[in-house]
């Protein structure tokens, strides 16, 4: 049975995001768990008052859940903690063995509502599942099309690419293979990896293509905008594009206007 965290703040896109999960799942045995976590602002003291918000919008988000989307598939949870977003995502994960991060691109503001754009970059660095993150306002559709923007300085595995291959596979979904290069000429060791890839995805639609371009970032949402996608998927490794992308200091500057939703593998750690 797939495990799958559900980060809220209890705002409209946290919400897009919880029926987007629905849906994708809608057919598959699922545990979801529910989480919201709250540090008051230095200046609130008003402790009880916001245990008694969280409590009763985990309570209001179940209801909405059961009351608009009844599944016999599906169990919920809900968590709530005092502590930081990231912090706690990493221990329901282990604790919970959880299998996929979904939540929305950005966050509520006001009192008792902590920001959530910030967080899903954080949540992002410091994952150590996949991350899907919702577009704002994002209804879902069938998930037909994947882009998956790659380099291959490195060796794929298996095991980082599993989540892809279940989407693309469960789905029936055709997948584009892009590379973003500044210089056309590949080393053997490039050529081998791609190689690799190949095997790796065996049993999907796919095909590969390259575009010269020394922008990564704008090659990527150019290609979006050019054709039709469901769903970007990029893997997040150390010193990769979006490895670099992701660690920038001001994060209101990551570089991406996401409007569609957006998959973030772990790469395996480097032996």
């Amino acid at each position: 049975m797939k495990k799958i965290l559900l980060p809220t703040d209890f705002s409209d896109n946290a919400w897009t995001a919880i029926v987007y999960g629905l849906n994708m799942f809608r057919d598959e045995a699922c545990d979801f768990y529910v989480l919201h976590t709250y540090l008051p602002a230095f200046y609130e003291v008003d402790y009880h008052g916001m245990i008694e918000d969280t409590l009763s919008g985990l309570d209001l988000t179940l209801e909405r859940i059961h009351r608009e989307f009844p599944n016999k598939k599906h169990r919920f949870y809900p968590h709530s903690d005092f502590d930081q977003l990231t912090d706690e995502v990493l221990d329901i994960t282990k604790d919970k063995g959880i299998d996929l991060i979904i939540m929305g691109t950005k966050g509520a503001t006001g009192a008792r509502r902590i920001l959530f754009g910030s967080n899903t970059v954080f949540v992002m660095r410091k994952a150590t599942v996949p991350v899907l993150a919702v577009p704002d306002r994002y209804t879902y559709s069938k998930i037909e099309r994947i882009l998956f923007p790659t380099d291959y300085l490195r060796h794929f595995k298996k095991e980082e690419l599993r989540p892809l291959v279940d989407i693309a596979k469960r789905h029936g979904a055709g997948m584009m293979v892009l590379h973003v290069e500044e210089d056309l000429e590949w080393t053997e060791n490039e050529q081998q990896n791609k190689e690799k890839l190949q095997e790796l995805l065996t049993g999907i639609d796919f095909e590969f293509t390259v575009v010269r371009d020394t922008d990564i970032s704008a090659a990527i949402q150019d290609h979006i905008r050019d054709n039709h996608y469901d769903m970007l998927v990029m893997m997040h490794r150390k010193h990769s594009f979006l490895g670099r992308l992701l660690r920038r200091q001001n994060i209101a500057n990551i570089g991406f206007n996401l409007e569609i939703p957006f998959l973030v593998l772990q790469g395996a750690p480097v032996k």
